[in-house]
């Protein structure tokens, strides 16, 4: 049996979004558990670009509209997360390799004491577990929470 008065509660807490399965249910986790523990929420998603052939990436109509989408997908999270009594919420994004852009670029940029992600991409090999999430898991210097 664990005892829950002697683990420590997380005060911020980052979580990778996209429209995976895995993903949300990630997300909805870290709203409930944010709720939970009155910690700061921080949302964020990656624009793939390498999901992308060369035309789209160059198209500056293409990523214009791409980097929209993005915003009112994250506003949408953001809603989500309100209506479910989260207090307080950040919203990041950046563009590239999932993974990477999380440990190097967002994480860093963050006072986050927990990630959590889903344990599966949405596309392409990176949809198996032990690429993003073992990337994730073994460069984090945080703990991870790998929702499945």
């Amino acid at each position: 049996m664990v005892n829950h008065e002697v683990l420590e509660k997380f005060q911020c807490m980052l979580v990778g979004v996209d429209d995976s399965e895995n993903a949300q249910k990630a997300f909805k986790y870290a709203v409930d558990r944010a709720y939970q523990e009155g910690a700061k929420l921080i949302i964020c998603t990656i624009l793939e670009i390498n999901e992308m052939n060369v035309y789209e990436v160059m198209d500056d109509t293409h990523m214009t509209q791409q980097r929209k989408n993005l915003i009112h997908q994250l506003e949408e999270y953001r809603k989500y997360a309100v209506a479910h009594g989260v207090k307080e919420i950040e919203l990041m994004s950046e563009e590239g390799d999932p993974a990477e852009k999380i440990i190097n670029a967002i994480l860093p940029n963050t006072q986050a004491d927990l990630l959590v992600i889903g344990s599966r991409a949405h596309h392409g090999i990176q949809g198996y577990f032990g690429t993003s999430a073992s990337y994730i898991a073994k460069h984090s210097p945080i703990s991870v929470m790998i929702i499945k």
